[in-house]
């Protein structure tokens, strides 16, 4: 070799290590300013944190490891920072304005934000339908909040909302608003709807609503859980059933709300129910006779979710039964192998399981508790994002400034045990 190729071999050599390390470091910074990162795919459950005793629980047919919790959106200023979760037929998972298309390693932010209230049609039709979740409610941070308000129209019982479809995966929206059908009954009376859309098997959508009167003197201001029905894929929801009321005194606080539904392969649809569980005195604290009066609720008393059932498409619900102690905004979801996972707080965060349809729940977890924003603490989602990896979004408060939260998803992998 002469000199002059080794010259220009010498030069070419370095040209492609200061371009190799140049490309490694742009993209190490990329990395690094990712927001929500894990690194790997968290469908790649690290089996090492089976061996940690903290991290599982277990009862007969049911075991649960707890993995690794990563930040998905960034700190921001919430009024009431929800956490919902939603995996697309494309199997793209998204929570507010962040979407993943690699298993949770990486996430992006998008034009929109997630609608607690979205819904998939199955392949090969995949239309998305949601209604817009915003209600001003007291803050100017209002996007994501869990309830979806509703505006009067000319004509008498009938409101319109805030309605969008998708035919790439929600990735874009086009506006069509829904017009909500009440009966005389309710015609003066005020509500929101809340939660998520669902659909039966012939083509139908459910969606729940809850309402009061607004007279302070009559019963009827406890809030209801009803059950809207659309015929047409959103355009229209007529009054289908109420699906439970409460005529006590002072029994349950609230009445029954934020209603969450979720149907079975039989047919069957369960509905689970906030009825009160006001923010504590202090973190974890049950003990109502040490009230805060500075705290923004009324209600110094925790009560249950509630959960009912209908085996005829949401025309009669059975008689509410109590499932837990205490919660706000339960959000269920059926795994694939059967197990019902169920999330719930307030106080703390929580998630419970159950096998079959059994009478009993667990294991029950409580998985985190801290300090609250300035509205809708403990307010938790869940999805199963692979066979078996369920996550969990919820909201985690600034110590410092309780109007900035980022939303955060913990991991977590539930079998299904057979007794040999």
């Amino acid at each position: 070799m002469n000199l002059r190729n080794f010259s220009r071999l010498s030069v070419f050599l370095c040209l492609t290590i200061i371009c190799f390390s140049s490309t490694r470091a742009l993209a190490q910074k990329h990395q690094k300013e990712q927001p929500g990162s894990a690194g790997k795919s968290a469908y790649d459950f690290n089996p090492e944190y089976e061996k940690v005793k903290s991290r599982v629980s277990y009862v007969p047919g049911v075991k649960v490891i707890r993995g690794e919790t990563h930040v998905i959106v960034p700190e921001q200023e919430f009024f009431c920072p929800a956490g919902s979760v939603f995996k697309f037929n494309n199997g793209d998972i998204q929570v507010f304005d962040r979407r993943s298309s690699d298993g949770g390693k990486t996430w992006l932010q998008v034009a929109h934000i997630l609608e607690n209230s979205t819904y998939q049609y199955p392949d090969p039709d995949g239309e998305v339908v949601m209604f817009q979740s915003d209600n001003q409610a007291g803050g100017s941070t209002s996007a994501g909040r869990p309830e979806i308000s509703l505006q009067k129209t000319d004509e008498e019982g009938v409101l319109e909302a805030n309605f969008f479809r998708s035919k790439d995966n929600g990735l874009t929206r086009v506006s069509d608003p829904a017009r909500v059908y009440l009966p005389e009954k309710f015609k003066n009376w005020s509500g929101v709807l809340c939660r998520n859309i669902v659909g039966l098997n012939d083509g139908s959508l459910l969606m729940s609503m809850y309402l009061r009167s607004g007279d302070k003197k009559s019963i009827e201001n406890k809030f209801r859980d009803i059950v809207l029905k659309s015929s047409d894929r959103g355009k229209t929801w007529h009054y289908l059933s109420t699906v439970a009321f409460d005529m006590s005194e002072d029994n349950r606080g609230e009445g029954f709300n934020e209603a969450s539904l979720l149907v079975l392969p039989d047919g069957k649809i369960n509905c689970y129910m906030r009825s009160g569980a006001s923010y504590q005195a202090s973190l974890g604290s049950f003990n109502n006779n040490d009230w805060d009066n500075k705290m923004p609720f009324s209600f110094g008393q925790q009560t249950p979710i509630y959960k009912t059932v209908s085996v005829d498409g949401g025309k009669n619900w059975s008689m509410p039964d109590p499932i837990t102690s205490h919660g706000v905004w339960p959000d269920a979801t059926l795994m694939i192998n059967g197990i019902i996972a169920l999330t719930y707080g307030r106080p703390g965060n929580w998630i419970m399981f159950n096998l079959g349809e059994s009478d009993t729940w667990g294991p029950i977890i409580p998985f985190y508790n801290d300090l609250y924003p300035p509205d809708c603490g403990n307010y938790v989602s869940v999805a199963e994002v692979a066979p078996d990896i369920l996550l969990v979004v919820y909201s985690r408060t600034n110590p410092n400034d309780h109007w900035k939260s980022e939303l955060v998803g913990t991991y977590f992998n539930v079998k299904a045990m057979t007794e040999k």
